[in-house]
């Protein structure tokens, strides 16, 4: 049987590989394992292979299966990250080795004031973009933004469970923050 996911997120994280990482019956995130933990994984998001986009953090039981590139396959999206002046990084105070799935899901939620989450088993085809409110329990609010940049006075509430992907930073939600109207407190 191959290498377990871990030992493979592991390994793309210590040659600063660029993954293609497979979700079961979700999408594949492609980008860079910048952090690997028992039970979430950061990955650096590519958009077009070679530009960042933020960072998807996803469920590692939801990982069916991992690509490294090869060292021939990664010599041109190695140049252009470099060349394009972002450097391949974690999120800021964002550490998901060690931690109980619950805290590193919590702490994700926290990192940025604008994310976007996933709820693939209840929601396939639907995410929400907002900021985190609070959390109650096992549960948390989120106030949405839409499209439009325009906040919603109400909030939904999520459980940590069902929660199977968070996204924080990235063009969309960084351009949400910054051009989208003031969040009613």
């Amino acid at each position: 049987m191959g290498k377990s996911i871990v030992r493979l997120l592991q390994e793309a994280e210590a040659d600063l590989a660029p993954v293609s990482v497979r979700r079961g019956k979700y999408e594949t995130v492609d980008g860079y394992v910048v952090d690997v933990g028992d039970d979430w994984v950061v990955i650096a998001a590519t958009s077009q292979v070679v530009y960042l986009d933020g960072w998807e953090v996803v469920r590692v039981c939801d990982i069916s299966g991992v690509r490294i590139a090869s060292r021939k396959a990664r010599r041109y999206s190695d140049r252009a990250i470099a060349g394009l002046g972002t450097p391949v990084s974690k999120p800021a105070g964002l550490h998901v080795v060690g931690k109980g799935r619950k805290s590193v899901l919590r702490d994700v939620l926290n990192s940025a004031p604008v994310v976007t989450v996933h709820s693939e088993k209840k929601h396939p085809a639907t995410v929400w973009v907002g900021h985190v409110l609070g959390f109650r329990g096992k549960r948390f609010a989120l106030q949405f933004i839409d499209a439009n940049g325009v906040w919603e006075t109400g909030d939904r509430r999520f459980t940590l469970s069902e929660i199977t992907r968070v996204t924080i930073g990235g063009r969309y939600n960084d351009a949400l923050e910054r051009f989208g109207e003031p969040r009613p407190e």
